[in-house]
């Protein structure tokens, strides 16, 4: 069984790709985390949810979550073993947030802030907090106001401001390769 997952962006295709033709950012620019409720909870194969979770990264992430990866994220306890061959919105939500996270952090520093938000937060309210801090993260570094980002938690703490510095990272780190591809040299006179 699959699961289309049109949540990701409030966009068409259509539109998406007539706005990536005047803004090449424009899906960076419109990319939408779907929150925890909206993952799918029917028990998907590995191959599905990998499929789920790598399209809906497709425009921030340089490279996509293989089969060989999951084993490691699983053995290395940054998402939860499947229960009977199959994953659910649990796994989904682990999953997301470390192919965000990957391309700037190890799999170790991963799993350890796992284990911190285990210890201070439900999955779902973690998740969530996690997805619009990103967003906003993203929001900044493609479309710099030079604006504080704006607050969401109900309270500061040593593990939401830990959240906002990942997010950061992770951010600026897709507006850098991102804007990096896009950038001709220039031929410097002389040289």
């Amino acid at each position: 069984m699959t699961h289309d997952m049109d949540t990701t962006t409030p966009c068409t295709k259509d539109e998406t790709a007539k706005a990536a033709s005047v803004d090449p950012f424009a899906a960076i620019k419109a990319f939408r985390c779907p929150r925890y409720e909206e993952l799918p909870d029917m028990g998907l194969y590995l191959e599905q949810m990998l499929g789920v979770v790598n399209a809906a990264l497709d425009c921030l992430v340089a490279e996509p979550i293989t089969k060989p990866m999951m084993g490691n994220y699983v053995k290395n306890g940054v998402v939860p073993p499947a229960v009977r061959k199959r994953y659910y919105r649990e796994h989904l939500a682990h999953l997301f947030v470390m192919a965000i996270l990957k391309p700037v952090f190890s799999v170790e520093q991963v799993a350890r802030f796992f284990e911190i938000q285990r210890a201070t937060y439900p999955l779902q309210v973690a998740y969530d907090f996690f997805c619009t801090e990103f967003e906003n993260a993203l929001h900044e570094a493609f479309e710099f106001s030079g604006k504080a980002l704006p607050c969401v938690e109900t309270k500061r703490t040593d593990e939401t401001i830990l959240v906002r510095s990942m997010v950061l990272a992770a951010a600026n780190r897709v507006f850098v390769e991102k804007k990096l591809a896009l950038q001709v040299p220039r031929e410097v006179a002389g040289v």
